[in-house]
């Protein structure tokens, strides 16, 4: 090792260092555009309308886009980077893609729940801030991501509910909402 720093050391510093250190700086910019884009992309969404659906809708979905921006960001990033350091990506890509047909096969759930939750984002069945009831667990919906719902409910308990699992959706604050107080008093009064 200390005869690689003393002859490949400095040229690789000045080489594959450097681009390490410029792929991160540009993978740190990237991830700050793609926070940005998900924000600009919640404001054209609300462009012209003030009301509150519409808010959630686009917290919601921007939240997603940027969760899935983030992910191949880092992915390319970290590939980039694997390549500097002398690794082989090409074997890493087809392995990674051979691994995912056999995640495909055995975490078909895990498929189901992502699909399910592309269909409920894009139909604008659940959006972040509704309360809902999901199966038999129902609650505030504090996050949505492609692959689950997680609720609070009255007791302040979280209910975390897989998108593939849910058969029924019972959506009670989309478009108007209203709240049954059962108040009771006296006769005398």
């Amino acid at each position: 090792f200390a005869d690689w720093i003393k002859t490949e050391g400095p040229h690789w510093l000045v080489t594959d260092g450097v681009a390490i250190l410029i792929t991160i700086v540009i993978a740190m910019i990237a991830l700050r555009l793609a926070k940005s884009v998900s924000a600009k992309f919640s404001l054209l969404m609300q462009h012209g309308k003030d009301d509150v659906e519409t808010q959630k809708r686009a917290a919601t979905l921007s939240g997603v886009i940027r969760w899935v921006l983030r992910m191949t960001i880092i992915a390319v990033a970290g590939l980039m980077i694997l390549g500097k350091l002398g690794v082989q990506i090409g074997p890493v890509i087809a392995a990674a893609g051979i691994v995912g047909l056999a995640v495909g096969f055995g975490a078909q759930n895990l498929v189901q729940d992502i699909i399910s939750g592309f269909f409920i984002l894009l139909e604008d069945q659940v959006r972040v801030g509704d309360v809902v009831s999901l199966n038999d667990k129902a609650g505030l919906v504090e996050r949505i991501t492609l692959r689950m719902i997680v609720l609070r409910d009255l007791t302040g308990s979280v209910h975390y509910v897989r998108n593939g699992q849910i058969t029924v959706v019972t959506n009670m604050t989309k478009e108007y909402s209203f709240y049954v107080f059962d108040i009771g008093v006296a006769y005398r009064e």
